[in-house]
């Protein structure tokens, strides 16, 4: 990793437009395949602070993601999915970039196997801590 990058971050949780579920749903499949797991169907959003979206990125280029394809849906304009190791409150998860998003890079949107905001009893306004990095899921 480069020698700025710091695999640690801290994040606001919030809620977001709610299409996390739509998407996880119909990428569901692929990401069976690609990652492993059976996702939660909703993401979790993680807003960051300039500066820190700034670091996360400049991390997130020296891994190399996981491409999840699209599903092949007649009409539909979807597109690939980078998936990062993480883990969120100690929790195996991914943080996933669609190459598609409404979001700037301040929002860090993780799937899990588990809901997470259940899991580690969060709210909109809570503070979580996550890591991303090549060797982090067991």
């Amino acid at each position: 990793m480069a020698e700025e990058c710091r695999t640690s971050f801290t994040g606001t949780v919030f809620s977001g437009v709610g299409h996390g579920s739509f998407y996880v749903s119909i990428y569901s499949r692929s990401f069976r395949v690609k990652l492993g797991i059976n996702p939660y169907p909703g993401t979790l959003n993680v807003r960051l602070s300039q500066g820190d979206a700034e670091k996360l990125d400049e991390c997130l280029r020296s891994i190399d993601p996981v491409i999840v394809d699209p599903p092949s849906i007649p009409g539909a304009k979807l597109a690939k999915v980078l998936a990062y190791p993480a883990l969120v409150g100690g929790i195996d998860a991914y943080l996933v970039k669609p190459l598609i998003t409404i979001y700037k890079s301040d929002v860090a949107e993780f799937i899990s196997e588990v809901y997470l905001r259940g899991a580690l009893r969060l709210r909109d306004g809570d503070r979580v801590v996550f890591t991303v990095g090549r060797n982090i899921l067991i």
